[in-house]
């Protein structure tokens, strides 16, 4: 696999650790497992997603040399042993590099958005009824419909 985000002399770099083009693929292979992108599809990707990319696989690259026993540990969440009690800062700690993480975190996909909702006021409840008794309703009022410009012009309310 030659197509990487990052190079042996970019985890040089950044790093300071020497890698081999096997440790560069292994970890581009990881990233776009957590980061829910492939190589080939970067093409519309800004340049600071491609910079974060760049550096998680950079990361991941120097980390794994580290941890050789990467794709055949056991899976766990705590270990607790002679009164050492541990606990993973997240659920793929043994996986991921903590630097790698981070980079991942902050790709524009994988943030957390604020959605601003107005509801509509246009054709849902035009009017305001007031109970009788039985089964009578009577008017009260009517709200106004509004237009669409009228609709652009109203103030939105964070949620």
């Amino acid at each position: 696999m030659a197509d990487a985000w990052a190079t042996i002399a970019d985890v040089s770099a950044y790093t300071g650790i020497t890698v081999t083009q096997s440790n560069i693929d292994a970890a581009q292979v990881m990233v776009e497992l957590f980061a829910d992108v492939v190589y080939g599809q970067t093409a519309n990707i800004s340049v600071k997603n491609l910079r974060m990319l760049k550096l998680a696989v950079a990361y991941q690259a120097a980390w794994m040399t580290d941890h050789p026993d990467l794709f055949t540990h056991v899976d766990l969440t705590s270990i607790n042993q002679d009164g050492i009690f541990y606990v993973q800062g997240n659920a793929n700690a043994m996986l991921l590099a903590p630097m790698a993480h981070r980079a991942i975190r902050r790709l524009s996909w994988k943030r957390n958005r604020n959605i601003k909702i107005r509801p509509s006021t246009r054709g849902l409840v035009n009017k305001r009824y007031q109970w009788q008794g039985g089964t009578d309703y009577e008017v009260v009022d009517s709200y106004p419909d509004n237009t669409p410009e009228q609709d652009d012009i109203l103030p939105w309310d964070e949620m």
